[in-house]
């Protein structure tokens, strides 16, 4: 029926709403995808910056670990030290970004694709917990190289 239209119309193009369906799936399947690289790329560089970031601190710090160590605490406690300084930057972390991507959601979502926006709470959660673990994944190789220091070696630095 659909090539009989495009017969007695030659300047139309006749599509039935199957193709309109199929060609929006498509779309929504493409854009899901490169969603998905856009989220890696995120991850990766966020993480690498959460890395970067307590590597300088353990190395602005290297006195007072040397020193925690020289009065007797052990590298395990270092360890957990700064694991838990990345446990609470990754729960700050995953609450403002919560907070604020919804705040900004249900503002300009309205306005810009006129389409009413509502809070998610389930998405605070996935937020946190994916926060929490890049922040400790990202912060172990700096933490174990914390509690690893030489404490006499800390102090024979000026």
């Amino acid at each position: 029926m659909v090539e009989k239209v495009n017969q007695l119309l030659p300047g139309a193009n006749v599509v039935t709403v199957k193709q309109v369906v199929a060609t929006q799936q498509n779309v929504n399947n493409m854009m899901g995808r490169l969603s998905l690289i856009f989220l890696v790329i995120i991850v990766v560089v966020g993480g690498a910056g959460i890395a970067n970031y307590m590597y300088a601190n353990v190395f602005e710090r290297r006195r007072e670990i040397g020193t925690l160590m020289a009065l007797g605490a052990e590298s395990g406690l270092v360890l957990r030290i700064f694991l838990l300084k990345a446990l609470l930057l990754g729960l700050v972390g995953g609450m403002g970004g919560y907070a604020i991507g919804t705040t900004i959601a249900v503002t300009l979502g309205p306005k810009l694709a006129k389409v009413p926006v509502l809070p998610m709470p389930i998405l605070a959660l996935w937020a946190i917990g994916i926060s929490v673990g890049i922040t400790l994944l990202a912060s172990y190789f700096p933490a174990r190289r914390a509690a690893r220091l030489d404490p006499c070696a800390t102090f024979q630095e000026v």
